[in-house]
């Protein structure tokens, strides 16, 4: 017997040995039939998706000059030490030495006796040189405010071995200088009143 929508199914017959009566012949044996299995659909092939091309990035060329680049990246030497005070007065003295080849000796000295700086030659004390100029200055600065001669500006020794100058720069120290006896004492006082100035400002 075949029923649609449930499926295909049939009647076995049983053993002759068995009565009418038995619930086996009374009782159909139904055995289903596995439906088959439905056929695989297949895919669609996907078509790939179409990447995007990115260009390659091109080099970025900088605003700045390579020369001005190329200095930027280079540090900075560091600025030269500035030249302390008495360095300073020190290269005066030599300065004055070395364009006066008349000059032997030189030493700026404050007005208590103090030697600030000096250019002398070997075995000649700084402390006796400060000390003296600063005796000859008061005395001549007296000697010049008693005789009505003003404000001193020079004291000028002459010896038999030379000459012992002395020059103020500016108002708290005074330029010693000793010469040879045959120096010209011309350019040895223009020289002079030249680094007095420099040491004047120096001072300031």
């Amino acid at each position: 017997m075949t029923d649609a929508g449930i499926g295909d199914y049939f009647i076995s017959d049983v053993d002759e040995g068995l009565d009418e009566d038995d619930e086996l012949l009374s009782a159909p044996v139904v055995v289903p039939v596995a439906a088959p299995a439905p056929r695989p659909v297949p895919e669609a092939p996907v078509a790939p998706v179409p990447q995007p091309v990115v260009p390659a990035a091109q080099p970025v060329a900088s605003a700045t000059p390579r020369s001005a680049t190329a200095a930027a990246t280079v540090r900075p030497q560091a600025a030269a030490r500035q030249a302390t005070r008495e360095e300073r007065l020190v290269a005066a003295l030599d300065t004055l030495m070395e364009h006066s080849q008349d000059v032997q000796a030189a030493a700026l000295v404050s007005l208590d006796g103090f030697t600030m700086a000096s250019a002398l030659p070997e075995g000649m004390q700084e402390d006796r040189v400060g000390a003296m100029s600063a005796a000859i200055l008061g005395l001549g600065e007296r000697a010049a405010a008693e005789l009505g001669r003003g404000h001193l500006s020079q004291v000028f020794i002459e010896g038999a071995g030379g000459y012992v100058l002395l020059m103020a720069a500016g108002d708290r120290a005074v330029l010693t200088v000793m010469s040879s006896p045959d120096s010209k004492l011309g350019l040895v006082l223009y020289d002079m009143r030249d680094t007095a100035e420099q040491i004047g400002e120096i001072l300031r």
